[in-house]
């Protein structure tokens, strides 16, 4: 029987009821503050695969992609089992947004992006070597405390959802087929980067993730119509904060890469949010150079401005952490 993709049914379903599923990716250039941005569906491929895909047209191999380290989808008993001896701290899904905003009807503001020089990221990685951390755990526990103070009422703990790449694992044959599930992280709105990683451990270690995973792969036996269904019984019962797309480090290794550009630019990349989600952010590396892309919906946003504000809020709270920037907000020179 062919293979059929799961996933891409419930972005169908979603689109049934006017909520996109477009994933953009374009280059972006500083000096000139431009962006050509392009897309894709997430129905067709999921932010993983689509880059590659991408990067094909452009003369980079981009294969083999990445895989998880499991190799196959636990049963059910053993995700029971692993959640019961790994438990998490949890409350209800729900954000206390501080303000909530009425737009014409369409209106949406594009995706801003704000990066780090390869130096900048270079002093990033080596600051998360010494603490332990992962650098993409440091950049999204950052986002969560500047979304948190300029966006949030209160001090309750609210959640993001951070996606998973389980290729290697689920036996799907069709590379562009999403593969992609995700875990919850429950923050306040001071939750560290050492925080932030080690509930991601605790989450992974329950098997959340394959959790996820099996209640989305459901839609096997509910058909288009039963998919679209229980996505619109289901879809108001829970609101995160948004999402946090952590896309790696381009180009793939590969031997028959093209020459390093070397033009300044930066790959970005922005997932498609929604009200239940509504900020999307993402982080690319390209030759070692981190780009972070953030997208609001229109909900929680007052201007194509307030965009702008919060990434760059993010970008000084990584730099912050990470002892690059001065009380008076000034850059630090390298010794």
């Amino acid at each position: 029987m062919a293979e059929k993709d799961y996933i891409a049914m419930w972005f169908n379903a979603r689109r049934r009821y006017g909520i996109s599923d477009t994933i953009y990716w374009g280059w972006y250039y500083p000096e000139t503050r431009t962006i050509d941005w392009k897309s894709w569906r997430h129905a067709d491929a999921d932010g993983l695969a689509g880059l590659a895909i991408e990067m094909r047209k452009l003369g980079y191999p981009s294969t083999p992609l990445p895989v998880c380290n499991e190799t196959e989808v636990p049963d059910w008993k053993s995700i029971r089992a692993a959640k019961a001896e790994y438990p998490t701290e949890e409350s209800e899904k729900i954000v206390h947004w501080r303000h909530k905003y009425t737009h014409p009807d369409g209106t949406l503001f594009r995706p801003e992006v704000t990066t780090l020089s390869k130096d900048e990221s270079d002093q990033v990685k080596a600051h998360c070597k010494e603490i332990r951390v992962s650098y993409g755990n440091l950049i999204f526990a950052a986002l969560s405390r500047v979304v948190a103070r300029e966006l949030v009422s209160g001090d309750q703990p609210f959640y993001w959802f951070f996606p998973v790449n389980v290729r290697g694992a689920t036996g799907i044959q069709t590379e562009s087929f999403n593969q992609v599930s995700g875990v919850n992280i429950r923050v306040t709105p001071a939750t560290t980067a050492n925080e932030w990683q080690d509930q991601m451990r605790q989450r992974m270690k329950a098997r959340e993730h394959w959790a996820m995973w099996k209640q989305a792969c459901l839609s096997r036996y509910l058909g288009e119509t039963g998919t679209a269904l229980v996505y619109r019984m289901t879809s108001g019962k829970h609101f995160y904060a948004g999402n946090c797309s952590n896309l790696g480090s381009w180009p793939l290794p590969h031997e028959n890469n093209p020459p390093n550009p070397d033009d300044g630019r930066y790959l970005v990349g922005a997932a498609p949010g929604t009200a239940n989600y509504p900020v999307s952010s993402s982080m690319i590396e390209w030759y070692g150079a981190i780009a972070l892309t953030l997208k609001l919906h229109p909900t929680i946003c007052r201007d194509q401005a307030m965009v702008q504000s919060l990434a760059d809020a993010w970008k000084n709270e990584v730099l912050r952490e990470t002892g690059q920037l001065t009380s008076a907000g000034a850059t630090r020179a390298k010794a």
